[in-house]
């Protein structure tokens, strides 16, 4: 019976968490018409721009687990959530829209890594797998249904879409009535709250894929608007199929870890790879939506296959720190992202457009994989 609240509550966490991956994308196409006095690469920051927040959340959430418990934290968080998520629906004016962007990042912050914790605080290491996959799944659903639901509510009115948020308030009544309090973590013995090489090198992974993943839902509502339909509720189609798959991995991300083992988090990066270069050599709806599909297994295995690693490469204690630095360092590639690949692009190609910023993207997680493939087969061949 406790195993089976856990399992919700984690569940209905990453339900919450996922829409941090929907950010605004159903609805950035719009919003970059409609504050298009701004520029792109500013309307563009507002779906990234959590990641400055949720940088200091991550940062601090080790240290408050010290000081309270999980759960209240975690309910903490989700409030944040819901109460950003729905502010801008009350309001168009873009500093509004700005603001609620920046805040709703320490809820992210604060609940994503503590989800890894509680499982590794509550679950036997040898079923831990399983529940990072339901946290995965839990995050794809949110992720699809913010999507789709979201890209349906705008057909109303694009303001419409900030409703989908109220997830977060679901979220927050699950967690009051299933998740057990636990007390503050105290670590008994100096080292169990250090990191080590691991962690480190798994953060600047994250950094990198975090970069050129962004890429995708920076602009996948722009290139459909400009090049095939302004639609958003096509839009939303397109990004719940990134959902989709994302929950799939989800699912079977156990089965997964267990084929490929410690490549697994390599081979989630050439799986972007593969779907940015469908998008940029499929033409029509079939590349997009193999590009979306490819992403969606991309961040699913990549995300579920570090928190793994993490959680047996550490103390139990020093699980939440290790996830707050994983996240922080991620956090600080979804930041910059968009002024990066926008940089990028018009270096390397002459014009910041999103297919140039595809291009990148797809040389980016090319390299990324190839480096990942080769420390760990050099960290095989050591042992």
């Amino acid at each position: 019976m406790k195993k089976n609240k856990v399992a919700v509550s984690v569940f209905f966490i990453a339900f919450a968490v996922g829409l941090n991956i929907t950010g605004i994308s159903p609805v950035l196409g719009i919003v970059n018409e409609k504050y298009q006095q701004y520029g792109t690469s500013v309307v563009q920051l507002l779906h990234t721009l959590p990641y400055l927040l949720l940088m200091l959340g991550s940062l601090i959430v080790g240290w408050w687990t010290a000081k309270t418990s999980k759960k209240k934290i975690l309910s903490l968080g989700l409030l944040i959530i819901g109460f950003c998520g729905i502010l801008p629906f009350f309001s168009d004016r873009f500093y509004l829209l700005f603001l609620s962007r920046l805040l709703i990042g320490f809820g992210f912050g604060i609940s994503s890594p503590l989800n890894a914790a509680v499982i590794t605080e509550l679950v036997e290491e040898e079923n831990r797998a399983g529940y990072m996959g339901l946290h995965v799944v839990g995050m794809g659903i949110g992720t699809m249904i913010g999507n789709l639901v979201g890209g349906i509510l705008s057909g109303f009115g694009y303001h419409f879409f900030y409703l989908v948020y109220m997830i977060a308030f679901l979220s927050w009544i699950a967690v009051q009535f299933l998740l057990p309090e636990t007390p503050p973590t105290v670590s008994e013995k100096a080292s169990g709250m250090k990191l080590n090489a691991i962690v480190y090198g798994l953060s600047a992974a994250s950094f990198a894929h975090t970069l050129f993943i962004n890429a995708y839902s920076t602009n996948i509502g722009i290139y459909l608007i400009q090049n095939i339909t302004k639609d958003t509720t096509v839009t939303g189609i397109v990004t719940a199929v990134n959902a989709v798959f994302a929950l799939l991995m989800g699912a079977f991300f156990a089965g997964i870890s267990r084929l490929l083992k410690k490549y697994t988090v390599a081979v989630s990066v050439f799986a972007a790879a593969a779907g940015y270069g469908a998008l940029l050599y499929i033409p029509g709806m079939a590349g997009v939506y193999l590009a979306s599909a490819c992403c969606g297994i991309s961040l699913s295995c990549f995300m579920a296959g570090c928190s793994m690693r993490i959680s047996v490469s550490v103390e139990p204690e020093a699980v939440a720190k290790a996830n707050g630095i994983f996240s922080v360092v991620g956090g600080i590639g979804g930041l910059i992202g968009p002024v990066f690949m926008g940089n990028a692009a018009s270096v390397m190609f002459g014009e910041n457009t999103a297919m140039n910023q595809f291009h990148v993207a797809c040389i980016g997680m090319t390299v990324l994989g190839m480096v990942m493939m080769l420390v760990v087969s050099r960290r095989r061949q050591s042992k």
